[in-house]
């Protein structure tokens, strides 16, 4: 009785077993201490506070608790270790030139998870990882937002058992209106020929439901996608009513007008302004822009309206 009662999980904090409270729910952290979720709730009330464990300490907040679902606690931080890998070091074969290094890169995060789990060096594996994460920050990103070979396969998975669903049921209601059919034909004095035809009437008419049906959804997803990507925008938000049409603002002046970008050159305004250099070339600046900003300047007293 003793060794069963042993097999229970058991609360470090508290003492409560699963025997004692057959609704106990054990949580985890970071660190991989478990707690039961009312020692959480009652240690964790200002959200914030260290790990009741005496050998760690350890800052911890409330959000970062989980449910327990291993019983082992080297299992759990394992699993929360790799998790937290993957947003990381999510890089394919493709993103490699050789086969070779691609290996090395799956061999070098398995050493990293190894060194995690065990507590060992992790203030250079962090540095590591920091140093890894800022390398390839372009790829991790592209990475994220593209399927796996996993995902793949899952689709593939769930496509294929959609289709075997779909054969099923079909056969079902092939069975179920032959069924129906000799019933009837059993029960009704009409001809056979006229049976069949009003069975192959109501099929042909189900079948066209069906289809309707299907058109249907297919096209309240495709407006569905409209609206949506209709909604999603990275600049301004695009109001409603008549088109914007820009026209170029005019400057009256009280005074000679000011000078085109092609009289700034021309007329030798340049001859004493700083040349742009290769980068602000680069990067669209020249050399009139400050020197018709320095006009304008000048003329700033002198304009009536703009």
């Amino acid at each position: 009785m003793k060794n069963d009662i042993d097999n229970y999980r058991k609360c470090p904090k508290c003492k409560t077993s699963e025997f004692q409270n057959r609704s106990l729910v054990m949580m985890i952290n970071e660190c991989c201490h478990p707690l039961c979720q009312n020692c959480v709730e009652n240690l964790f009330a200002r959200n914030v506070a260290p790990c009741p464990y005496d050998e760690c300490g350890k800052m911890l907040k409330r959000s970062g608790f989980w449910v327990q679902q291993f019983d082992d606690p080297r299992v759990e931080r394992e699993n929360f270790i790799r998790k937290r890998l993957a947003k990381t070091y999510n890089l394919h074969e493709d993103d490699f030139e050789t086969l070779r290094e691609f290996n090395d890169y799956l061999e070098r995060v398995e050493e990293i998870v190894f060194r995690l789990v065990n507590e060992s060096q992790v203030e250079e594996t962090e540095q590591e990882m920091q140093t890894f994460r800022e390398k390839y920050a372009e790829a991790i990103e592209r990475n994220r937002r593209r399927p796996t070979k996993d995902d793949l396969w899952v689709k593939a998975m769930l496509e294929e058992e959609t289709l075997r669903k779909c054969k099923v049921q079909e056969e079902k209601v092939g069975w179920t209106r032959i069924g129906a059919i000799i019933d009837e034909l059993r029960a009704s004095d009409l001809p056979a020929e006229v049976v069949l035809d009003r069975q192959r009437r109501k099929r042909i008419e189900q079948e066209m439901a069906d289809k309707e049906e299907m058109m249907r959804r297919k096209r309240d997803k495709q407006e569905e996608k409209q609206r949506a990507k209709e909604r999603t925008t990275f600049g301004v938000i695009r109001p409603s009513g008549k088109a914007y049409y820009h026209s170029q603002p005019t400057f009256s002046l009280i005074g000679p007008p000011l000078p085109s970008d092609e009289e700034i050159e021309r007329l030798g305004y340049l001859q004493f302004v700083r040349q742009a250099s290769t980068s602000s070339v680069a990067g669209g600046y020249l050399a009139r822009i400050g020197c018709t900003r320095a006009i304008l300047e000048a003329h700033a007293g002198l304009l009536t309206s703009i």
